[in-house]
């Protein structure tokens, strides 16, 4: 920022204080503005770098979200996410939801109501209300209509690449209201945390929010665990910002920019000789664990969400996406490879840019495997499979006596 505007984290903090102690805050300094009202939140690990910068109500801005260029206005009610890049001029209207590590870049306007995926890129485009991007999209220069789902890894440059997606679903729909509503609730939990001990609670390594948060009259949050990290010994931490109910086993390392945030799906638990590069997110859904066994791996830049599994000896690269799903041991994740609601055998490789999404897409991979969670079912079918000669057998046996007598 120019010209005495905010330099570094400590005064972003300070302002936030005082912003909470007047509900509104307008800094000025040459042409910089700042405004902070309305139990919005901005994590004190954000960097903002821009000359015109606004915020409306209960609105929430991740871990290590970075802000440069010529302007960031964000509205009542929505959420940047851990790790998310804004450069250029970004309008984020109300009611909209910018997910881990994506990047907004240039002219972009993102509309109310509408979800931009894990890992996407948006360049020089506006996404309409209620669209739904998918993890690991890439769209430069094309306008997004109003309510359009594009599915994941879409890679989109003309207008003719949206004529074939769909609508957003009802299902879509449901998951980004709930999206909004439980960061609304962080939103509001992390102000009174606050409010409550300052700028103590916001170090590499702290608690998560107040999570007794009714809005609309609905307690969003579910959480019972630990709102305090357990490190194992003989761990080394960066600039971090572990949070919450999170264990990290011991002789783990955690690099600078990595956000492992439970504040929402707890616990988070990370086995022991964990090695995690920089800039990796750690999150999940609503009172919905992550665990990983010992021996994780981690590239650079990457956002494992869950519910998620992992098993011992994973290895993973940088920009990958891991949700929603139960992978097997020393199963290897191969860069900006995007896996999501499957099940993986141990001992799988998944090719860098791979999409697996499907079981099929699962067995094309490692044909001869089975998925962890699946072997006994597998065996009930055989089971099952191999008892129908049997049973007509035995009923034509008793239709023959029958005939006899």
């Amino acid at each position: 920022m120019k010209n005495g505007g905010i330099k570094n984290k400590l005064m972003i903090g300070s302002m936030i204080t005082f912003a909470l102690i007047t509900n509104i805050l307008i800094v000025g300094a040459s042409n910089n503005t700042i405004l902070y009202q309305g139990n919005s939140f901005v994590d004190p690990s954000v960097d903002i770098n821009v000359n015109d910068f606004s915020i409306g109500s209960e609105s929430y801005v991740g871990p290590f979200t970075s802000f440069t260029g010529e302007y960031t206005h964000i509205g009542s009610n929505s959420d940047l996410q851990d790790g998310v890049s804004n450069s250029g001029k970004i309008t984020i209207k109300d009611d909209a939801v910018v997910a881990h590590g994506a990047h907004l870049e240039g002219d972009v306007e993102i509309g109310s109501f509408a979800f931009i995926g894990f890992n996407s890129i948006i360049k020089d485009a506006k996404i309409g209300d209620g669209a739904y991007i998918g993890i690991g999209s890439k769209i430069t220069g094309v306008d997004i209509p109003p309510g359009k789902s594009v599915p994941q890894a879409s890679v989109i440059d003309s207008i003719d690449d949206i004529e074939k997606f769909g609508s957003v679903t009802e299902e879509q729909k449901e998951f980004v209201e709930e999206v909004i509503g439980v960061n609304r609730a962080l939103a509001i939990g992390y102000t009174r945390l606050f409010e409550k001990n300052g700028a103590s609670d916001f170090g590499s390594i702290g608690p998560n929010g107040d999570g007794d948060i009714l809005i609309e009259g609905k307690d969003i949050l579910s959480r019972n665990g630990s709102n305090n990290p357990v490190i194992g010994a003989s761990s080394a931490i960066g600039s971090t910002r572990i949070i919450g109910d999170v264990f990290l086993g011991e002789n783990s390392i955690v690099e600078n920019g990595t956000s492992i945030r439970a504040d929402e799906g707890i616990p988070i638990k990370i086995g022991r000789n964990a090695q995690i590069a920089m800039n990796n997110t750690f999150h999940s859904l609503n009172d919905q664990e992550i665990s990983i066994g010992n021996d994780l791996k981690l590239g650079s830049d990457s956002v494992l969400h869950g519910p998620l599994v992992l098993g011992e000896k994973a290895n993973i690269g940088s920009r990958a996406v891991v949700f929603k799903s139960t992978i097997g041991n020393n199963v290897q994740i191969g860069d900006d490879a995007i896996v999501v609601g499957v099940k993986v055998p141990d001992g799988t490789v998944i090719p860098s840019g791979s999409v697996v999404e499907t079981q099929k897409d699962v067995r094309v991979l490692n044909p001869d495997a089975v998925a962890p969670g699946t072997r006994w079912a597998s065996i009930t079918d055989i089971f099952l499979v191999s008892m129908i000669p049997i049973l007509l057998g035995l009923v034509i046996s008793v239709v023959l006596r029958k005939k006899e007598h």
